[in-house]
């Protein structure tokens, strides 16, 4: 079924709608409190990410600003709540586990039929001993017709071991801290690109950092065929990768940027570093 570009583009208001209705029905009882989702990503089909991509930050911003509100809402209805029974403790606070995160990715996988999905999880932690925890990730999917199906899952948090995404193949994740705080990233494409980004300059994660990190600073690319991953340097400022330097594939060629396609494997589990300021903690997952 062909895509009705005017009765079908995700707008704003509809994503901080969803989002808002997830945090609710995320929530998570625990003793002395209600526990809420804190982080969102959303999935859109590319025509809609690219459209709204110059308003990302103001979604963002509206958003924790709408999810903020209706945090404080619940907390204030919570105080005039009866007890269940008498003499128990006081009505439970709603409260998260960190800041909220909210991000916009592309959906490869059927934004024909759902033009908008919604991830609400909690943040990722680690346990005492090191290993990644579990975590159970609520999926909501808005269909043409307008409806909306649910889902849960279970994944181990950190690896996303052996586990799909209502967007596609989880093959790697990503957790890295820039300016706008620690986010973690799930890889669902066999190549893509990392940077600044920019208007001219199309990257499949944004960081938030100084302008040492190139607007496009590397790309990884999965190898099918070989189960490996390859890493490409596309900096000005160098990139890394446990700490050693892998070569720069741009090169000026009569004033020109040439791309030589230079690669280096990438092991299944990494710390990647762009021109020494920011590190991206990189983690295959198993297969």
């Amino acid at each position: 079924m062909a895509r009705d570009e005017q009765s079908v583009q995700v707008t704003p208001e509809e994503i901080i709608h969803v989002l808002l209705e997830e945090m609710e029905a995320g929530l998570c009882p625990s003793y002395y409190s209600n526990l809420v989702p804190s982080r969102y990503d959303v999935y859109l089909s590319l025509d809609d990410l690219e459209r709204l991509r110059p308003l990302e930050s103001r979604i963002r911003e509206e958003a924790t600003r709408a999810l903020s509100e209706q945090l404080k809402r619940l907390n204030r209805e919570s105080k005039f709540r009866v007890p269940l029974l008498s003499g128990s403790k006081q009505s439970k606070r709603y409260e998260t586990l960190g800041e909220w995160s909210i991000a916009l990715h592309e959906n490869i996988e059927d934004a024909e039929e759902h033009p908008l999905v919604v991830h609400s999880t909690f943040p990722h932690t680690t346990a005492a001993d090191g290993r990644d925890g579990l975590l159970t990730e609520r999926v909501t999917r808005r269909s043409l017709a307008g409806g909306e199906s649910i889902s849960t899952s279970t994944v181990r948090s950190g690896t996303a071991a052996d586990t799909k995404r209502a967007a596609g193949t989880v093959f790697a994740t990503l957790e890295y801290e820039d300016d706008t705080g620690v986010h973690q990233y799930p890889v669902m494409k066999e190549t893509f690109k990392i940077g600044r980004g920019g208007v001219d300059r199309w990257v499949d994660l944004r960081l938030n950092a100084k302008k040492d990190v190139s607007r496009e600073h590397v790309q990884i690319r999965f190898d099918s065929a070989s189960g490996k991953f390859f890493i490409k340097d596309l900096s000005s400022l160098g990139t890394t990768v446990n700490g050693k330097p892998i070569p720069a594939s741009i090169v000026q060629v009569n004033g020109e940027d040439v791309d030589k396609n230079l690669e280096v494997s990438l092991p299944a589990k990494a710390r990647i570093g762009l021109a020494g300021i920011l590190f991206l903690e990189f983690r295959a997952s198993k297969r």
